[in-house]
């Protein structure tokens, strides 16, 4: 049993076969269900080459499960899973687990169990005997953990950082330099931890590359969305979905009919466990709208209602209306639209929340407002 475990930036180099699919998911994060849902909706076989972009494990509910699923599945041999930074994180503070940081993994724990049910490492401790109810738990479990565990360990550590093929390149969270050999020299973190690629690289690159890491949402302005997004300037493409990280995500699957396909021709599919109805009305969209996002939910009530409240945007100095159900700690406001999205009666929408004025739902990756009647299935 090893003491410690080695992380680093491993590069492969492989020709995809033309004539076959290419699959692309990301940021599975321990949602087992909403990876074999999706690969099912895609009619994935083994003709297909379906690449995993890192974040297998942590913030869902079935992480050891589906760590377990995917490398059952990387038997068949079209499976190319690549290593992610919550993956990475991870395995570094299991190792480095001692009484200096374990009150903050404590807390981490704590904070997950409530969010998500559970995390890696306590069905790790669960499995090996133990329950985690105060930090010295942790300490007790982590020898046990390692030895139990190291295959597992030992397959996530070994997997790669980047994958170059002719015409696409994935990495979890961006490439830092432009040619992909001049990124042999950064860390697994630099390169599995680049928030808002899509938008901080100065790169032009001269392949597409596919990345995940970073939820596809935050890039939006106006309105929400959880879709892949296509940089053709910079030649990135966006695919994380929330998938674990946003009650109201998806997991994105992007479909690359072959691998000499020319670029209009991918498209995508998601999935999410959200109610869903049917519209029973037209609705015209919105003109104009805000999105608070995590990255910009800094708010001010001005006045505080029973089921709303009207606030000011501290980002933007705009003053609506939003349900209180959106405020935390009176000072901010997660992931809201005052979107009205585009209806045709009969469209399908995933019901996200209810109140007196209506629906805040998805249609087709996109969320918004909905103010008519629903036929509930």
């Amino acid at each position: 049993m090893s003491a410690t475990i080695k992380l680093t930036t491993k590069i492969e180099q492989m020709t995809l076969e033309q004539g076959r699919r290419i699959l692309v998911t990301s940021d599975i994060h321990g949602h087992l269900s909403y990876f074999k849902k999706v690969l099912e909706k895609a009619c994935f076989c083994n003709d297909d080459i379906l690449f995993i972009v890192g974040d297998v494990i942590e913030k869902g509910p079935e992480n050891l499960e589906t760590l377990h699923y995917v490398m059952k599945l990387c038997e068949r041999g079209n499976i190319i899973p690549l290593i992610g930074n919550v993956d990475a994180y991870r395995l570094k503070l299991i190792y480095e687990l001692s009484e200096e940081n374990v009150n903050g993994f404590y807390n981490y724990i704590l904070n997950l169990r409530q969010w998500a049910g559970t995390s890696f490492y306590e069905e790790l401790a669960n499995q090996c005997g133990y329950s985690i109810n105060n930090p010295e738990d942790i300490l007790l479990s982590k020898q046990s953990v390692i030895a139990r565990f190291e295959n597992e360990f030992n397959f996530l550590a070994n997997l790669p950082t980047i994958v170059e093929t002719q015409k696409y390149i994935f990495v979890h969270g961006g490439l830092r330099e432009k040619q992909v050999s001049d990124n042999i020299d950064k860390s697994v973190f630099d390169l599995t931890k680049y928030d808002a690629f899509a938008e901080n690289t100065p790169n032009i690159f001269d392949k597409y590359v596919v990345a995940g890491h970073w939820p596809v949402v935050l890039y939006g302005a106006d309105m929400p969305q959880m879709n892949p997004l296509i940089n053709h300037e910079k030649k990135i493409i966006s695919i994380d979905g929330g998938c674990g990280v946003k009650k109201d995500g998806q997991l994105n699957l992007l479909i690359i009919p072959d691998i000499n396909c020319s670029i209009d021709r991918i498209s995508h599919i998601s999935y999410d466990e959200i109610p869903t109805a049917y519209a029973l009305e037209n609705q015209s969209p919105s003109t104009e709208s805000i999105y608070i996002s995590w990255l910009n939910k800094e708010i001010r009530i001005l006045n505080k209602g029973k089921e709303f409240s009207y606030i000011e945007h501290i980002k933007s100095g705009q003053k609506l209306q939003i349900p209180n159900s959106y405020i935390r700690n009176e000072t901010e406001c997660f992931d809201y639209t005052n979107y009205f999205l585009p209806v045709k009666k009969g469209d399908k929408l995933s019901i996200i929340s209810k109140n007196s004025k209506g629906y805040i739902v998805k249609k087709d990756g996109v969320i918004g407002w909905y103010c008519g009647d629903l036929a509930i299935q």
